[in-house]
């Protein structure tokens, strides 16, 4: 599923993304599947928990760094004038930090979209990851059942 995020990203930078992806799945699949009837509710929901994976680690490895380096750079032009700034052996020119910040915008759109929080993807064990699923999954039950009981 990670590999949906990382066909225009340099390799290495692909192959961290996808070496996380996998470590972590397998640390959802003994979770889910193994004897933790917290997350055996989850079961249900695999697919969803690898694509809300995959995002979560494109999110926390490259949206907050393209966010942060929009946010730099429109200071930097800002005040300097400049059309492009070097970042160690990458040259953010104009149009490459213009289409940065067009892949945040959609990606937050995204999320949006499907009521996925921020705090969703604020985690750092696995299982932490897991708890933010199954309450996101959770909200939206209750919010489905109170949209079916209202209407």
């Amino acid at each position: 599923m990670i590999d949906l995020f990382t066909p225009h990203l340099p390799y290495k930078l692909s192959e961290q993304l996808t070496i996380e992806y996998n470590r972590r799945m397998s640390d959802i699949n003994h979770f889910v599947f193994g004897t933790y009837d917290y997350y055996s509710p989850l079961k249900q929901d695999i697919e969803t928990i690898k694509l809300l994976l995959a995002m979560s680690i494109f999110y926390k490895r490259v949206l907050t760094n393209f966010n942060s380096a929009v946010l730099f750079s429109s200071r930097i032009n800002i005040v300097g004038g400049g059309t492009s700034i070097q970042l160690g052996t990458y040259e953010l020119s104009t149009v490459v930090l213009n289409r940065m910040e067009r892949t945040v915008i959609i990606f937050r759109k995204l999320m949006s979209k499907y009521s996925i929080s921020v705090e969703l993807f604020e985690y750092l064990e696995t299982k932490e990851f897991l708890k933010n699923v199954r309450v996101y999954r959770d909200r939206l039950d209750r919010e489905s059942n109170k949209d079916s009981n209202n209407g």
